[in-house]
């Protein structure tokens, strides 16, 4: 009979898809893609001061506490928030805000949504429309308290 081929029969084996390299140098490490800063809460702002030196005529308007040590004529809206009245402020100006409290002088109406506060040395010349006032001894008041369960959700009222 015949002699088979001692050689091993050659099979069709398909080639691997990734081929080996040779061993490279490790790279200087890259840092990562910076990332977008995260996002703060927002902080409650400063209080506003209005120095004892600054004189304002017109409108005041604030989406933060106020503090007035200096003078203001007009108005003076800062709906949500507390306005202060220093010893030694004068404000001849309507006043609204959540709450009020009075160390200085006021002569104008004064709407507060929660509180109006009359420290020792206040004084104040016009109507106070809140659900609660509060008057330290020694404070001086002239005109109308309105303490209604409605004070203060209103607009303020026109001096006689």
């Amino acid at each position: 009979m015949w002699k088979k081929n001692d050689a091993p029969a050659v099979q069709n084996t398909p080639e691997p898809a990734v081929k080996p390299t040779p061993h490279t140098p490790p790279q200087a490490a890259v840092p990562p893609p910076a990332q977008p800063p995260v996002q703060e809460r927002p902080r409650a702002a400063a209080p506003v001061t209005i120095g004892a030196s600054v004189v304002i005529k017109g409108e005041v308007s604030a989406a933060e506490d106020l503090t007035i040590s200096g003078r203001v004529e007009g108005k003076v809206e800062v709906r949500d928030h507390i306005v202060r009245v220093g010893r030694e402020a004068r404000v001849h100006a309507s006043i609204q805000a959540r709450v009020v409290a009075v160390e200085g002088t006021v002569k104008g109406n004064i709407t507060a949504t929660e509180r109006i506060e009359l420290l020792a040395a206040g004084k104040v010349e016009g109507d106070l429309v809140a659900p609660k006032i509060a008057m330290a001894d020694g404070a001086e008041f002239r005109g109308r308290i309105d303490m209604t369960a409605t004070a203060g959700k209103g607009e303020v009222r026109k001096s006689a």
